[in-house]
């Protein structure tokens, strides 16, 4: 098998904790950066709010400068002229808006801006020191390890209720068929749904009867917070639900409860990342990621030794799953997404939203998606061994 492999530009060479280290000493002087650049403000306990000093706004409280963050500090945002999606919405791209105003008189997109080489140099006379990528490769792992810490302490403290239901493992795998039966016959390996608890639920008193059930595991691996249902039969053909193909179709009013796949109740897929409680140990080890759709793409990476991987529930990429990936210690990303016009956009979503902190490689597969692909297909890959 032939395998494409596109390879996304760098962020400036920067990599995620330099940019990061450059944003925090901005930070700590918000109010002194402000100054320098003739900005009226008002300062509150989490952000700075202005008038847009870049399109010349006169609404005093139009644009929001987060100096203090669940992840990346300085985040902003120009509430009328969205001016952050030109100059992008760090503080370094706050700091370019302000000198393309002062400097080449920008006013709308398609003016002439400062280049980023112009903004480092404005950076370094400001903070009165050198920020070069040598000096900020030496920042100290302690320091590193704190941030992330108190990223990851933020993020649990602030995280939506995903907690609703927190139930220990033990007494989880008691009440399915544990491995799976749809699972097994579709090729996945019983070692790791037996691993994973993948199980079938046969209690007509549950959400998730008949129903291949995919729990979600907390961060430290021991209680689940959430489950994940794939219906056990296929699409029936006259309704277009999943239901026993032995039974009835459900009426309009019933056919919502047969969708092909349906989360608990309380879970928001969106808050979590699959197998971040076992990725996390082998992503700050190699600093780096696998992002895929589904946990059967994940199974599949296990199988063939690959544990880095996590799964987003599907193709969109949310901002608290960025804050996690913020706090696991990963510098570069890795997506493969499956093979449909829906994976291509998922792709350039995790992009959109990560290339300004992370090294980024889309790989693209021929087959319909990991999950599709043998062991040696997926081995050949070579997805740690490829520089990012």
């Amino acid at each position: 098998m032939t395998t494409t492999m596109m390879k996304i530009q760098k962020s400036h060479s920067y990599n995620q904790q330099q940019l990061k280290a450059i944003s925090d000493c901005l930070c700590d002087k918000i109010e002194d950066l402000l100054e320098v650049l003739h900005i009226e403000y008002k300062l509150m306990d989490k952000m700075a709010i202005m008038s847009c000093p870049i399109h010349g706004g006169d609404n005093q409280s139009a644009c929001n400068l987060y100096y203090v963050g669940d992840s990346y500090r300085g985040n902003w945002k120009c509430r009328t002229h969205n001016c952050h999606e030109v100059f992008k919405s760090s503080i370094i791209g706050f700091i370019r808006g302000c000198l393309s105003r002062r400097k080449y008189k920008w006013s709308k997109n398609g003016d002439k801006v400062c280049s980023f080489n112009e903004t480092i140099q404005f950076i370094n006379h400001f903070l009165g020191d050198k920020i070069t990528r040598d000096s900020l490769s030496k920042i100290d792992s302690a320091d590193i390890e704190k941030n992330n810490f108190v990223n990851y302490v933020k993020y649990v403290t602030d995280a939506p209720n995903n907690d609703t239901i927190k139930i220990p493992k033990a007494d989880v795998s008691q009440k399915i068929n544990i491995p799976s039966k749809y699972f097994s016959e579709r090729g996945f390996d019983q070692k790791v749904l037996n691993e994973y608890l993948v199980g079938e639920c046969y209690d007509r008193n549950k959400e998730m009867y008949e129903r291949a059930v995919v729990p979600i595991f907390d961060i430290d691996n021991k209680n689940v917070i959430g489950c994940s249902g794939r219906s056990i039969f296929e699409k029936c053909h006259k309704c277009k639900a999943y239901h026993n193909p032995l039974n009835d179709c459900p009426s309009d009013k019933e056919i919502w409860k047969f969708s092909k796949w349906k989360h608990s109740s309380g879970f928001r897929s969106s808050d979590s990342l699959y197998n971040i409680w076992k990725a996390k140990d082998f992503i700050k080890k190699d600093h780096t990621v696998i992002i895929v759709e589904s946990p059967g793409n994940v199974w599949k990476l296990e199988e063939a030794g690959i544990h880095n991987s996590v799964a987003i529930f599907g193709t969109a990429f949310s901002d608290r799953q960025k804050i996690m990936l913020d706090c696991s210690g990963a510098m570069n990303i890795i997506t493969i997404m499956d093979n449909d016009d829906a994976g291509k956009q998922a792709q350039e979503k995790i992009y959109n939203k990560c290339y300004k902190t992370y090294n980024i490689k889309h790989i693209n597969i021929q087959k319909n998606d990991v999950a599709s692909m043998s062991i040696e297909e997926i081995q050949q890959l070579n997805l740690l061994g490829n520089s990012i």
